[in-house]
């Protein structure tokens, strides 16, 4: 059995613009568990793109943006990606993120459209929410009903 991971037409995807190519890889990898399916160099022997994978159809792309940003919040102003958590538990998440010397910006708390989540900030400013349902046994209809009802 072979350990590179499976190539497959990309639905949809976001391309992350980043400072540091390099450092932001290995945070995604070390500190989120990201997977590396490739990377690319360029001519001249530097990085130009980053392939990661959270899961299978959950692909992440980070590029090198050039001259580095006055703010990194800047970049990331307005963009929140979300990933399912399919193995182990948002919290177990959680810890092993903040064990890594990651802030973590919000939770893990239990969201009213039931949902179990934590968010991060990436180190180019763009927010990262990891979730998993909170209550399996509610249903969609019994959730939207909930969520109408306190708005």
């Amino acid at each position: 059995m072979s350990n590179r991971e499976e190539f497959y037409p990309m639905r949809f995807f976001a391309t992350l613009t980043v400072d540091d190519l390099e450092a932001s890889t290995r945070w995604y990898t070390d500190v989120l568990g990201f997977r590396l399916v490739f990377s690319m160099t360029g001519q001249d022997g530097a990085p130009i793109l980053s392939h990661l994978r959270w899961i299978k159809y959950a692909d992440l792309l980070l590029a090198p943006q050039g001259p580095p940003t006055s703010s990194k919040t800047d970049k990331g102003m307005g963009v929140r990606l979300s990933f399912l958590v399919t193995e182990g538990t948002v919290d177990e998440l959680a810890d092993k993120v903040k064990a890594r010397d990651c802030t973590i910006a919000q939770g893990p708390l239990t969201q009213p459209w039931n949902t179990r989540e934590f968010t991060v900030l990436d180190p180019d400013g763009y927010t990262l929410t990891f979730f998993q349902q909170a209550d399996t046994n509610r249903t969609f209809d019994q959730v939207v009903q909930d969520v109408s009802q306190k708005v």
